[in-house]
């Protein structure tokens, strides 16, 4: 009698399971499911994390699909939309984003948009916070499911501001720009010309001054004066034409002072990339040699 008894509770037992798991499973197959790719580091996002409407959970990351593209390294990600969260904080009467069902309207998913969220600095955790925009998406599909536009994470756009590389690199193509066009100007020409204007000034005030001789003096005095004026123009020519040589210090020193800030600027967004997959690296410092 012990072992029918124990028998029959055991069998009892395994009827209820496979009823309940399957009717969970059932419920499960209902739930809506939607596909986000985010071209963007997403270490700290794991199978079966949140995902939340406005800061309020409503799903959970399903699986990831990987090996769709080489370029830019893209991760689409299967989210699944549970309708028991759903029907435990929804609304029923005149509800904006859901039906009676617990699903979301269709208007409603064509503004939906998708961004990765640091759940904690220590941690690194990261889930997908859903938000309803002003902007109509186009509709489109991805391994069978409705696809979500995604936006960059705050990472990511500090990661892509932190471009010092691209400003050296900038700046390095002005000074490339400006000596060329300074190379075409022809400094040693340009001198010259000066210098037969000045020559060809100071005997036309001559002249004047033969012919009008009461005007002589002040024009001999604005002649020497427009002389000194038109020296240190030379004069000045002269520097700047030494400064942008290609073999003089000025133009070296930039050079190197350029190559110090692109390597900086590397270092930096090296500094940024390890931030954005491994945030929790900032405060918990340098591990052990043990470790």
């Amino acid at each position: 009698m012990l072992v029918g008894v124990f028998c029959f509770g055991a069998l009892v037992l395994i009827i209820g399971f496979s009823i309940f798991t399957g009717g969970f499973s059932s419920f499960r197959g209902k739930n809506e499911r939607f596909v986000m790719v985010f071209h963007e580091n997403v270490y700290g996002l794991h199978e079966g994390g949140k995902v939340t409407l406005n800061g309020v959970r409503i799903g959970r990351v399903e699986r990831f699909f990987l090996g769709d593209a080489t370029e830019e390294g893209p991760v689409p990600v299967l989210i699944e939309i549970n309708r028991k969260l759903v029907q435990r904080h929804m609304v029923e009467e005149e509800n904006q984003l859901f039906d009676l069902d617990g699903f979301l309207k269709s208007e409603v998913v064509a503004r939906l948009q998708a961004k990765l969220i640091q759940e904690s600095f220590v941690t690194g955790i990261l889930y997908i916070n859903l938000t309803t925009g002003v902007d109509v998406n186009e509709e489109k599909n991805l391994y069978g499911y409705r696809e979500i536009p995604t936006s960059a994470s705050i990472f990511a756009e500090l990661s892509e501001s932190i471009n010092l590389e691209k400003l050296s690199k900038q700046v390095s193509e002005v000074m490339v720009t400006s000596t060329r066009k300074l190379n075409d100007l022809n400094v040693s020409k340009l001198s010259k010309d000066f210098t037969v204007t000045n020559n060809a000034l100071q005997g036309f005030l001559e002249q004047i001054s033969s012919s009008y001789s009461p005007l002589g003096p002040k024009l001999s005095s604005a002649t020497d004066e427009l002389k000194i004026a038109i020296g240190k123009i030379n004069l000045i020519s002269d520097n700047l034409k030494e400064m942008f040589d290609p073999t003089s210090d000025f133009r070296f020193g930039f050079s190197n002072t350029m190559r110090d800030i692109s390597a900086m600027s590397k270092s930096l967004k090296s500094l940024a990339d390890l931030l954005e997959r491994n945030p929790q690296a900032f405060l918990r410092g340098k591990g052990e040699t043990s470790e």
